[in-house]
């Protein structure tokens, strides 16, 4: 099966601060891989990620960035069918004590 990429871009989030970002497919798929790529390698350890999709939580409260990972072979791997018109929501609060910017790479399959 093919699997493509989609990646939300958060933009620079200062220390302190969060970024929400959403995507909603046009069509049914299943959710492969997710990866949080820090575009300038800062550690997401002090990052706290939350993850929602089709309106259920998949992080109760939050998690670290750094478990989701941020190469391919070794990140969160949901294996999560998705239908097409739901809502991927994702929330990063940033407490590294720098400024960050943000990949969320979703590696997807269409149904």
């Amino acid at each position: 099966m093919v699997t493509y990429f989609k990646t939300l871009n958060t933009g620079s989030i200062s220390d302190g601060s969060y970024a929400e970002k959403t995507w909603t497919p046009n069509t049914d798929i299943v959710i492969k891989k997710v990866l949080l790529v820090e575009r300038s390698d800062i550690s997401l350890s002090n990052a706290q990620v939350y993850i929602s999709i089709a309106a259920k939580p998949y992080t109760f409260t939050y998690v670290p960035g750094s478990a989701i990972g941020q190469d391919l072979e070794y990140c969160w791997k949901p294996n999560l069918e998705v239908s097409k018109g739901s809502e991927i929501y994702f929330k990063i609060v940033n407490n590294t004590g720098s400024s960050i910017n943000v990949d969320i790479v979703i590696e997807f399959e269409r149904k």
